[in-house]
C-alpha cells in the first residue's frame, strides 16, 4: 500500500512567528491544559484533551463547533523532539470508521530570540476541498495561539482583586445624608465620623456601605448611581417609599430581576433590588 504522503494533493504549509520563547510554544502544542486553551479555531471549544508527550504517545482531541457539532481528532506521535520538533499522525473520528483515513502533520519551532517561528505541514490530504478545510482549520487554531502567546507574555501582575471591600456614594451634608438613608432605608450607621466625614453600615449580608463627606476638602463632591441594594420585599419597599412620598424614578421588572431608582438627599441614585 503506497503512503498516503505521495498523493497529488501538495501539502500544506503554514509559517507563523509567536511572541514567545520556543519552549513556550512547544509546551502549548504538547501540554493537554494549554492545547484545551487554543486548539480549533475562534467559536470551537475544546472539551476534552489528552497527550502523551514522548514518541510513540497517543493523543485525542475532542472540540464542539460554535454549531454545536462535535469533532474528534486522534492519533500518535511519531517524532518527539523537545523543543524543536514534533510529528503525529492526524485522523478525524467518523461514524463509519471505514471513513477514518490518517493524514500526517509536522510542526519545526524555530527560535528566533524572543520569538518563536513555527512551520506546520500537513500532508496526505483526499482531495483539494479537505486540504482548504485544513488550512482554514489551522489558521483559526494558530490565531487563537497566538492570542494566547501574547497573554503569557503580558508583565506579571503585583496584586489580585479577590473581591469589593466597600462601596458607597459621596455626599455634600453628611448628617442630612444619614438622616434619609436612616429614615427612609432603616439603615443605621456602623461607624460614624466627624467634620462631615459620613459614615459606614456593615450589612447583613456582610458587606460595607459607606457615605463619605470629606470633610469638605478630600474630594469634590458628584453624584454617583450604580449600587444595589438587596431587599426581600420588593413590592412591600416600593409601596412604603411611596407613602412616605419619596418619588420613585423609574421601576423596571426584568427577566431576572425587579428595580426601583430614587435619589437621596444629595442627588445619587438609590436603586433597591431583588433577584427573581
Amino acid at each position: 500500500m503506497s503512503d498516503l504522503r505521495t498523493a497529488d494533493v501538495p501539502a500544506l504549509i503554514v509559517r507563523r512567528t509567536f511572541k514567545a520563547p520556543r519552549t513556550e510554544v512547544f509546551e502549548a502544542w504538547t501540554s493537554a491544559n494549554l492545547i484545551r486553551r487554543w486548539f480549533g479555531p475562534l467559536g470551537t471549544t475544546v472539551s476534552d484533551a489528552i497527550f502523551e508527550p514522548r514518541q510513540g504517545g497517543y493523543y485525542r482531541i475532542a472540540m464542539t463547533s460554535s454549531a454545536g457539532e462535535a469533532y474528534n481528532v486522534r492519533g500518535t506521535i511519531t517524532e518527539y523532539s523537545k523543543p524543536e520538533r514534533l510529528a503525529y499522525t492526524f485522523r478525524w473520528e467518523e461514524e463509519d470508521p471505514e471513513l477514518e483515513r490518517d493524514t500526517f502533520v509536522s510542526i519545526d519551532f524555530i527560535d528566533r530570540g524572543t520569538t518563536t517561528e513555527v512551520v506546520l505541514k500537513h500532508e496526505g490530504f483526499s482531495d483539494e476541498a479537505s486540504r482548504a478545510r485544513h488550512e482554514g482549520g489551522w489558521n483559526g487554531a494558530l490565531d487563537q495561539l497566538a492570542l494566547l502567546a501574547e497573554a503569557a507574555e503580558q508583565p506579571k501582575r503585583a496584586f489580585t482583586i479577590t473581591g469589593m471591600d466597600l462601596g458607597g456614594y459621596m455626599v455634600q451634608d453628611a448628617p442630612r445624608a444619614i438622616g434619609f438613608y436612616r429614615d427612609v432605608l432603616g439603615l443605621e450607621p456602623s461607624r460614624l465620623y466627624p467634620d462631615n466625614r459620613g459614615a459606614e453600615y456593615d450589612l447583613a449580608d456582610g458587606t460595607t456601605f459607606g457615605l463619605w463627606g470629606g470633610g469638605g476638602k478630600v474630594v469634590p463632591f458628584q453624584p454617583s448611581n450604580g449600587i444595589l441594594f438587596r431587599v426581600d420585599d420588593f413590592a412591600g419597599a416600593v409601596a412604603a417609599l411611596k407613602k412616605r412620598g419619596i418619588p420613585i424614578i423609574m421601576q423596571n421588572e426584568l427577566s431576572g430581576c425587579f428595580m426601583a431608582w430614587i435619589n437621596d438627599t444629595e442627588g445619587n441614585s438609590v436603586i433597591l433590588h431583588k433577584r427573581k
